[in-house]
Parts: C-alpha cells; structure tokens; sequence
C-alpha cells in the first residue's frame, strides 16, 4: 500500500487493532471496503494471501464445534446468537490475518529491519545492545528461508527416488521428528563459521555499524503514520455513534 516499509506496517497493524476491536458488522463495514481496496491496490498479492489463509478454512469447523459445545454449557444465548457470534468473529479473523499477510507479502522483511536500523543509525549513539539485537534479527530471517529450503528439497527428493508417492499428515510428522534435528545442527554450525568470520572482520570493535541499504524516515513519512492513526480513530468514533 505505501513504498515505506514502517507506514506500511502502521497501516495494516492499525487496521488489525481497529478490526479487532469492532463489536457488530455496521462497526466493520468501513473496515470490509479499506480491505478490499488494500486487496485491489496490491492484486498481485492475492495469491500469497489466499495461501496464508488457507489453514484458518481447514480449522475452523473444529473450532466452532468447541465453540458451540461450550457457548451451550456456559451460556443461556439462543442457537442463531451463537452462532452469529461465531461467523463474525471468524470473519474478523479471517481480516485480520488477511491484512497482515498482504503485509508480508508487499513489504520485504529486510527492509522492514532496516528502517529501525537506520532510524537508530541516525542517533548516533554508541550502544552494543540494540545493534546485536538487530544482528539476531538479520541473521534468523536470513537462516529460516535456508532452513525451508533445505526441508523441501529434502521432501522432493524422497519424492524423486520414489520413497512415498504421497505424504499423509502422520508421515510429515514422522520425517520431520527424525530429518529437521539434523537440518538445524548443520545451520548451527553454519551460523557459527559466519560468526567466526565477522569476528575475523572486526565486528565488536567499531559501534555503530554502518547500515548497507540506508532507509530515510522523513517529515512526509511521520504526516501519513499521524494522517493513518487520526483516519482509524475517526473512524471508530463516527460508527460508534
């Protein structure tokens, strides 16, 4: 929706909050149209986000079975008021994780880091702490894609040499207990050699480190957080009426 990653991050978060806060579908209506219209904007998106989604389908009908079970043993509310309760709460579901999942799919995580990096590069302060808490950040977004990588071509390659024509939820489980110790030891050890490495660079010597890929947070980026977080309250308060 917005080219800077924390506007971005504003945005869609202050639409969760908002969403999770409404109490009937008159109070969502607005919410419903701000959805689509961020859906529109950034179609290409769509799939990502349908992807995303898909697991909160397969779950729900066990969680409204629960839900049901104990609306009836606690409440005194009607059948149609549960149930009610329940597909408008499923549905606030569904928006929130819908928005927050277009988050991802249109805002690079590097870039998100980076813009908290920069902005506290601009400081020019000297302490150790935050810049070893953000190279913990870098390094375990950088390790977990590796990690996914490696795990599905581990599955295809069992699938290659005809090992399992297909995999029931039951054998996943089974690979994963006695294949994923192994694939997490070895990005251990990787982890370890480019620690080994940085250290060889002199990283501990010089604060702050420089930032590779510097983001601005400008005037113009703190009018559209303040113009987003005054559009959402207004909103609250107008359907509130």
């Amino acid at each position: 929706m917005f080219k800077h990653p924390l506007v971005n991050f504003v945005y869609f978060l202050g639409f969760s909050i908002s969403m999770l806060m409404t109490n009937n579908y008159y109070e969502g209506l607005p919410y419903f149209f701000i959805f689509f219209i961020s859906i529109f904007v950034n179609r290409r998106s769509i799939q990502g986000v349908i992807n995303q989604l898909k697991p909160i389908f397969y779950y729900f009908p066990m969680m409204l079975i629960f839900y049901l079970l104990f609306s009836f043993y606690l409440t005194d509310n009607s059948i149609k008021q549960i149930l009610t309760e329940a597909s408008f709460g499923f549905i606030k579901i569904i928006f929130m994780i819908g928005s927050m999942s277009l988050f991802f799919e249109t805002t690079q995580t590097e870039n998100f880091i980076n813009i908290f990096r920069s902005m506290w590069s601009r400081t020019k302060l000297t302490w150790k702490w935050p810049e070893n808490f953000f190279l913990f950040l870098s390094i375990t977004l950088r390790f977990y894609p590796t990690v996914e990588s490696n795990w599905n071509s581990l599955l295809n390659t069992r699938r290659s040499l005809g090992l399992k024509s297909g995999f029931t939820h039951f054998e996943k489980l089974r690979i994963t207990a006695k294949m994923l110790p192994g694939l997490m030891l070895y990005q251990l050890y990787l982890a370890d050699d480019i620690a080994n490495a940085m250290k060889l660079r002199g990283y501990g010597k010089k604060f702050p480190r420089g930032v590779a890929h510097l983001i601005d947070f400008r005037l113009i980026h703190l009018t559209q957080i303040t113009l987003i977080l005054f559009g959402y309250r207004g909103i609250d308060l107008i359907v509130t009426l």
